[in-house]
């Protein structure tokens, strides 16, 4: 019941509990993926049980949970089903970036069946990896709060979100779905695995989605430049997504596995921005091959290879307002006289960024390795060893003048978890990491944790240090919005995660909760201006200071009600100062109520999210009265509420088929998802002389709207 009802929910485990109550489930003992809940397995792939069993707090959500929030992109699952997560920048724009406890986008890695869609930073601009994730193929989102980058590599400072997809099992069963709702949107996935031999040894997959919508709005009329308005610029944000591929698994014996997966992705959106592009629709590239090999010699030695390629390319168009450069007026497409610094109703692209041809690739390609053994010896210790290598490089059209030199990061690793005999339930675990380049002197960083149950009580800890390069585009772009900054330095990461947890039944009523903190420093943090004209990238000399509490509260009765409530408060702010960063919410509120009817046919699912102050900065740095440098301007656009909401019937005899209604927003709540600063160098008033250069008249901010409610019916069946 547990096992079910916990993950339909996409809440926390709690793991720490389990062990403590069943002790004997121990994945060092037997190659057993899975996490003891209240006497129920839940799987898992056996680094997250490992990560759990030794301190980490670690975060479950499962394809059930996933579906009854009928979630469109992966923004959505983490918004709503992943504690402490914030989004960054627009899902409904198609650029989104998931940051965990006071992160930022480079110290929360994201990856997919073991490849990291981090951002490496082409020449031309970001590829939003996130984005190109299809919903309907995870089959669970494993969430490791804490620095985890010792095994998965760098830029996992502050977490690390891994989703295992969908798989090949040996067994013949298909998948197929549909949906359509709001804002024209447009839905069909489907997968189908089948065994090619009677013992199930060799099997495939195939699988693929689509997904088209004309999108809500993202900015108001009121947001754009005149000229970007009058040459067209206020436009509908559309956005299409399709995914294909195939997998496949060989069952070589009893002790061996070796699974393969090819998959291509192509992302289409528009990224046009309020105060300086009329046309830019993006188009983005996202080629995957992955393959592991897993061998268990014995009880004492066991044996992970994995290995991918990927190869992600962004090319775009994107123009700015053709206007008027004659003081003595012109005439516009349209044959009517306009004033000097008016549009003329004519559109110009920026360099590389214009049509067909004169539209410029950015990417990269990324290859990784990962040789990992387990080595188990009996009431003394266990220890994990290995070596993972990542090669990256720029893929960009020859016109960027980056370069297309390689970076080759070597990483040695060691996991000491000795067993105590005075108290052999108490779980330790003492890691360290080197890694080797020619780009940059080696990097050591280490990673601890531990685990001690008392009675239906767990005392649990983690910490450890990571680090993160700069970026291809932060170290070379240049274009007339970006110029790069050759000189910047390594970010570094040290942080620190603990917590106290219980878990107790009462009659039919199960309650788990946990109460914790963490603590990180950032030194070094990249970070970038806003509303300059170009804007570039810089080191912040102060430490970023990130200070939070958590708690995370569930509650299940019987089997037709569960309930979860978490509460993340983050005080993130640099050394010396007394103001939030941008783009960190100062705290969150998140939840997740579920109804089951007796025949387990209808399903009603209600999940509410409260977003404390959120701020953005922009303009030019302007000297404060204590000496600090800070920008000019300061906006909050949090402090808002909103519930997604579904009704579910499954029919059938298996109840095979299920019919849905999601209703996003349920209360119609107006708020900004992100909020930007531009400037009015398009401006015809500006143009014209009639505002000074970084005057106050000069910049303003807008809003990227969320989405407002919208209602979306969809089908899934299966045989």
């Amino acid at each position: 019941m547990i096992k079910h009802l916990g993950l339909l929910l996409g809440v926390s485990l709690l793991p720490s509990i389990a062990m403590a109550q069943a002790p004997a489930a121990s994945v060092e003992a037997e190659n057993d993926p899975s996490i003891v809940v209240t006497g129920q397995r839940v799987e898992t792939t056996k680094l997250a049980a490992e990560a759990a069993i030794y301190g980490n707090n670690v975060q479950i959500v499962d394809s059930q949970a996933i579906a009854s929030s009928g979630a469109s992109n992966f923004a959505e699952v983490a918004q709503f089903l992943i504690k402490g997560a914030n989004i960054g920048y627009s899902p409904d724009e198609g650029e989104y970036t998931i940051r965990l406890d006071g992160g930022g986008d480079r110290d929360t890695l994201v990856v997919l069946d073991g490849v990291p869609l981090y951002d490496r930073g082409p020449a031309l601009e970001d590829i939003w990896g996130s984005t190109t994730i299809d919903p309907h193929m995870i089959e669970r989102v494993e969430v490791f709060r804490g620095g985890n980058s010792l095994f998965f590599g760098s830029n996992g400072g502050i977490g690390v979100i891994s989703l295992v997809t969908k798989r090949p099992d040996g067994t013949d069963k298909v998948e197929l779905g549909a949906s359509y709702g709001e804002f024209n949107s447009r839905e069909l996935w489907g997968n189908a695995k089948f065994a090619l031999d009677a013992e199930g040894r060799h099997s495939f997959m195939v699988y693929g989605s689509s997904q088209q919508t004309d999108g809500p709005r993202i900015f108001a009329p009121e947001s754009f430049v005149d000229n970007v308005a009058k040459a067209g610029g206020i436009q509908k944000y559309p956005l299409n997504r399709n995914n294909v591929g195939i997998k496949y698994l060989w069952k070589v014996d009893d002790k061996t596995e070796f699974r393969a997966n090819g998959q291509y992705t192509q992302i289409e959106f528009q990224d046009a921005f309020p105060d300086n592009e009329t046309f830019s629709p993006n188009r983005v590239r996202y080629p995957i091959v992955d393959f592991s090999i897993d061998r268990r010699w014995s009880d004492k030695v066991y044996t992970e290879l994995s290995g991918y390629w990927s190869n992600p390319k962004l090319n775009n168009t994107e123009t700015f307002a053709e206007t008027c450069t004659n003081r003595a007026g012109c005439v516009n497409i349209n044959g009517q006289a306009i004033r000097f610094g008016d549009a003329t109703g004519r559109s110009t692209p920026y360099p590389n960024k214009g049509f067909g041809p004169n539209s410029k690739v950015g990417g990269f390609q990324e290859r990784g390795l990962n040789f990992r053994n387990t080595f188990t010896f009996p009431k003394l210790i266990e220890l994990v060893a290995g070596v993972q290598v990542v090669s990256y490089k720029d893929d960009s059209d020859p016109v960027f003048p980056v370069g297309d030199s390689s970076t080759t990061i070597t990483g040695l690793y060691l996991d000491a978890r000795p067993v105590l005999p005075f108290s052999p339930n108490t779980k330790i675990s003492l890691a360290v990491r080197t890694d080797f380049a020619k780009s940059f002197d080696s990097k050591t960083i280490w990673k601890f944790g531990f685990r001690q149950p008392v009675g239906p009580f767990y005392i649990r800890g983690n910490g450890g240090t990571s680090y993160s390069l700069p970026r291809t585009n932060e170290l070379f772009s240049i274009s007339p919005t970006q110029v790069g900054n050759p000189n910047l330095q390594t970010e570094t990461t040290e942080t620190y995660n603990g917590a106290v947890g219980f878990s107790k039944s009462f009659g039919t009523l199960q309650i788990n909760a946990e109460v914790g903190a963490f603590r990180t420093d950032i030194s070094n943090r990249i970070q970038g201006t806003s509303g300059l004209t170009p804007n570039t990238w810089f080191n912040n000399t102060a430490v970023t200071k990130i200070r939070g509490i958590t708690a995370d509260v569930d509650f299940i009765l019987g089997k037709q009600f569960t309930a979860n409530i978490n509460y993340t408060k983050q005080q993130a702010r640099l050394g010396g100062t007394d103001f939030q960063i941008n783009e960190t919410p100062e705290y969150m509120i998140t939840g997740n109520v579920a109804w089951h009817s007796a025949n387990d046919r209808f399903h009603i699912t209600l999940l509410p999210r409260y977003q404390g102050p959120e701020f953005a900065t922009g303009g030019p740095n302007v000297r404060q009265p204590d000496g600090t440098l800070r920008a000019r301007y300061r906006h909050n656009f949090g402090n808002y509420f909103v519930m997604n909401g579904s009704i579910a019937y499954w029919a059938g005899n298996e109840r095979q088929h299920r019919f849905q209604i999601r209703v996003v927003n349920i209360t119609n709540e107006k708020y900004a998802e992100r909020y930007g600063y531009g400037n009015q160098r398009f401006g015809s008033a500006f143009l014209r002389g009639e505002i000074a250069l970084n005057s106050d008249a000069y910049f303003y901010g807008y809003e990227f709207e969320g989405k407002p409610r919208a209602v979306y019916g969809s089908f899934t069946t299966s045989f």
